[in-house]
């Protein structure tokens, strides 16, 4: 390896994990970890715009991350690690929801408050109603069009990182991403009651 600390997917700006420059390389526990710290937001937030609800997110979430260490040796860098970590988010999502739909009776949400950091009840209000917004509009779009928004547009994935990961070519790319712009934009407009 170089003697650059960092080791990285082709194409792809963020580390994948960091080395030290001549030492061992990282344990997968380590290497793990580095993943885990940086990246648990990203999974967070993809298994919610994916349709994963709420009380079943930290099982999601475990489950997405058990098979990330489990598939880590075979990780080799062909694409972003953000990339190939939402293929496993994505497959994980679709087995959430598919478990959701088998079971016979829904799981309640607890009563009572949930203690927050965040300031004031307004503030969370307004973050939480601008949340289930989009998370209404990805209801309303395929599971294709649901990987593209989630990566496209709330994680800023770079279109060309992104014709790999969906199998479209790079203009079709382009057009999905307006296309899901334009149509975000009028489903806001409709939900405030906007001509």
């Amino acid at each position: 390896m170089p003697e650059t600390a960092r080791t990285r997917g082709p194409g792809a700006d963020e580390p994948i994990v960091p080395e030290r420059s001549g030492s061992a390389p990282l344990s997968n526990a380590s290497r793990f970890h580095a993943i885990y710290t940086e990246h648990f937001d990203f999974v967070w937030r993809s298994l919610r715009l994916l349709g994963v609800p709420f009380e079943s997110r930290d099982d999601a979430a475990q489950d997405v991350f058990g098979v990330m260490f489990r598939r880590l040796a075979e990780f080799e860098g062909n694409s972003a690690l953000r990339t190939w970590l939402f293929g496993i988010v994505r497959r994980v999502a679709a087995n959430h929801r598919r478990r959701q739909q088998r079971k016979q009776w829904p799981l309640q949400p607890l009563a009572g408050a949930e203690e927050s950091s965040l300031p004031g009840p307004e503030a969370q209000l307004e973050l939480r109603q601008a949340a289930d917004s989009i998370a209404s509009f990805c209801e309303t779009l395929d599971e294709e069009r649901q990987a593209l928004f989630v990566l496209a547009l709330v994680e800023g994935v770079p279109a060309p990182e992104l014709v790999e990961a969906l199998g479209v070519p790079l203009n079709t790319v382009y057009s999905r991403i307006r296309a899901l712009r334009q149509g975000l934009r009028r489903f806001l407009e409709r939900a405030e009651g906007m001509p």
